[in-house]
C-alpha cells in the first residue's frame, strides 16, 4: 500500500540518495532473542509515544493490548531463527489495524540506483516507475476504451447505458511521485541553473511543475469523455492504494461544489511541532511583507491564532506505556479541532493565496495548479477493499460534500499517513530496522476515524474469489441499474443499498 506523503517535505529532501548497506537475516545459530526484546521494548515505547490510531485500536477494535504484547514476548523467546522473529513482531503490529504502520529490516531497503543527469534528479526528488495496478476491465465488459496520448496513466472508457452515456476515468493511484514519466517534461520546461546543480529551490520548482504536468492530464481526460458526450461520469480508485494530497485537487476538478475539507487531528510529537512552528513562522514573515500583508491581513492573523493554539496544544505531553498494561493514559496523544486536512482552512478558491510563503499551511492545495468544476455532472467513485489512504480521503471528500455517490464495497482503512515532516522512520537500536509510524487522523463529516475504513452508498456484493472480470461483471449490474438524473450533484445521495449484481 502507498503510504499518504506531504509534497513539501519530498520537494525539501535531499537530493543525494546514499546506498544503504545491505545485511542478510541472521541465522538460527546466530539468532540472538535479546536484540530482538531490546527492539520490542522500544517499538512499544515509540508506538505509546506516536502512534495516533493505538486508542482507536483498543475502542473499535477491542485490543487487550497486555496481552497482544505479552503474546509477542512470549513468542519472541521462543523464536528459533531471525526470520521467526521478524514474522512475531509484524503479527504484533498488524493486530493493532493501522495499514501506515509498519518494520522494514536492512536488508530489505532496496539499495538506489546510481543515475546521471535529468533521471539523477527525477530519482533524487523520489519519482518512480510506480507499477500502478490496473482497474475494473470496463473494455471487456461493452465498454469503448478512448484512446488518448494521456491514457496510459489515466485510461478512460464511455460505455452507454439505459441510464444514460457513462464515462469511466481510471485514477490507478494519488501517488504523484509514481508518475516518473511527467518528471523529465518537468525538468525540460524549468530547465536548470547555470551551474547545472539542482538545490532545493530548483527541486521545489521541478516538482510544482510535475504536478501541473499530471494534473491537467486529468483534467484533458475529462475534457476528452465530455467530448465524447458522457452524462455522468464514474471514477475508479479500485485498488488505489493512496498517496499524497495531490488527491485534494484532483477531487476538486471532479464536481463544482465547493468541497470542504474534514478535520485533521494530529499527532502531540516533535515532528508536529517543528512543523508546526515553521509554518507560524511563515504566516509572521507574511504579515511584516508590506506586499502582501495588508491585503491579507486578516486571513494571515486568524491563521497565527490557530497556529499558535495547535502548537501549544502540540507541547502538552504524558506518559503513555501503561497502555501495555492495559492502564488508561490521562492524556490522548492527539490535538484536535486545530487543523482541516487542507491546513487552517476547510476551503479557498484555486490560487487564491499563491503570492503567500504561507499559503500552502493556510490551504496546502495552494501547491497545485488546478481548475475547480471541469466535470460538474453526476459523479461515481468506485471503490474496493484495496482502495486505502489517499484514496480513502478522496472518496471521504466528495461523499461528505454530497459530490459523489460511492459504489463498491468498504475500502482497506488506513487512513491518514504523514502530515508534518513526511514518513520519518524510527531505527530500532538493535537490529537497525526502519519502525514507521504515521502521525496524523482524518476523520469524516460525522467525525469518525478514516482507519476504520469507509463504507459505499451502493455495495457491490463481490465475492472473495472474483477475479477483476468477474468484479467487473458485478458492478456493470448496478450501474445499468442507475438512474443519472435522480441524483444531480448537492442533493443527499441514496440511502445506502445493495447492488443486485448476482451473475457467477
Amino acid at each position: 500500500m502507498r503510504r499518504a506523503a506531504i509534497l513539501a517535505a519530498v520537494f525539501a529532501a535531499a537530493l543525494a540518495c546514499p546506498a544503504v548497506a545491505q545485511e542478510a537475516p541472521a541465522s538460527a545459530a546466530t539468532y540472538s532473542a535479546g536484540r530482538f526484546l531490546a527492539d520490542f521494548e522500544q517499538i512499544k515505547r515509540e508506538l505509546a509515544a506516536r502512534a495516533p490510531n493505538l486508542d482507536w485500536s483498543i475502542a473499535e477494535r477491542g485490543l487487550d493490548l497486555k496481552k497482544l504484547a505479552d503474546d509477542a514476548e512470549t513468542e519472541l523467546r521462543a523464536a528459533t531463527s531471525e526470520a521467526e522473529a521478524r514474522d512475531v513482531l509484524r503479527s504484533f503490529l498488524m493486530a493493532l489495524g493501522d495499514g501506515h504502520i509498519s518494520l522494514q529490516f536492512p536488508d530489505e531497503i532496496e539499495e538506489p540506483k546510481q543515475v546521471w543527469g535529468t533521471a539523477s534528479i527525477c530519482r533524487s526528488l523520489g519519482y518512480e516507475d510506480e507499477e500502478r495496478p490496473d482497474g475494473l476491465p470496463f473494455d471487456r465488459l461493452g465498454a469503448r476504451k478512448v484512446e488518448t496520448p494521456d491514457g496510459a496513466a489515466f485510461p478512460i472508457y464511455v460505455v452507454d447505458l439505459p441510464g444514460g452515456k457513462l464515462g469511466v476515468l481510471r485514477i490507478p493511484s494519488f501517488y504523484e511521485w509514481g508518475y516518473y514519466e511527467f518528471c523529465p517534461q518537468a525538468v525540460a520546461e524549468i530547465g536548470l541553473p547555470e551551474d547545472g546543480e539542482c538545490d532545493e529551490s530548483c527541486g521545489a520548482s521541478i516538482g510544482q511543475k510535475a504536478a501541473q504536468l499530471l494534473t491537467e492530464a486529468v483534467a484533458r481526460q475529462i475534457a476528452k469523455l465530455k467530448a465524447e458526450g458522457v452524462t455522468a461520469l464514474a471514477v475508479d480508485i479500485t485498488q488505489n492504494g493512496g498517496g499524497s494530497l495531490w488527491l485534494d485537487p484532483v477531487a476538486r476538478m471532479l464536481t463544482p461544489i465547493k468541497l470542504k475539507a474534514p478535520r485533521l487531528a494530529f499527532t502531540r510529537t516533535q515532528s508536529w511541532r517543528d512543523s508546526l512552528a515553521g509554518n507560524l513562522a511563515l504566516v509572521e514573515a507574511d504579515l511584516a511583507n508590506p506586499v502582501v500583508g495588508v491585503a491579507y491581513r486578516e486571513v494571515l492573523n486568524q491563521a497565527k491564532q490557530t497556529l499558535t493554539a495547535a502548537l501549544a496544544d502540540a507541547n502538552q505531553s504524558c506518559d503513555r506505556m501503561g497502555m501495555w498494561q492495559n492502564r488508561t493514559p490521562d492524556c490522548s496523544l492527539l490535538a484536535k479541532d486545530h487543523l482541516y486536512a487542507t491546513g487552517t482552512m476547510d476551503y479557498a478558491p484555486p490560487g487564491e493565496y499563491g503570492l503567500l510563503s504561507s499559503g500552502y499551511a493556510l490551504f496546502f492545495s495552494s501547491l497545485y495548479a488546478y481548475d475547480e468544476g471541469v466535470w460538474s455532472g453526476p459523479l461515481y467513485v468506485l471503490m474496493d477493499e484495496g482502495s486505502a489512504s489517499a484514496a480513502e480521503h478522496f472518496a471521504t471528500l466528495l461523499k461528505d460534500n454530497r459530490a459523489a455517490i460511492l459504489i463498491g464495497e468498504p475500502t482497506f482503512g488506513a487512513g491518514c499517513g504523514w502530515m508534518s515532516a513526511g514518513d520519518t522512520p524510527v531505527v530500532l537500536n538493535e537490529t537497525r530496522a526502519e519502525l514507521h509510524v504515521p502521525d496524523c487522523v482524518w476523520t469524516n463529516a460525522a467525525g469518525e476515524n478514516e482507519v476504520g475504513g469507509v463504507e459505499p452508498d451502493i455495495t457491490v456484493p463481490w465475492r472473495f474469489y472474483d477475479n477483476a472480470f468477474q468484479k467487473g461483471r458485478r458492478v456493470m449490474a448496478v450501474l445499468k441499474a442507475l438512474d443519472f438524473a435522480a441524483w444531480p450533484p448537492g442533493q443527499a445521495a441514496p440511502a445506502p443499498q445493495t447492488g443486485k449484481a448476482n451473475q457467477r
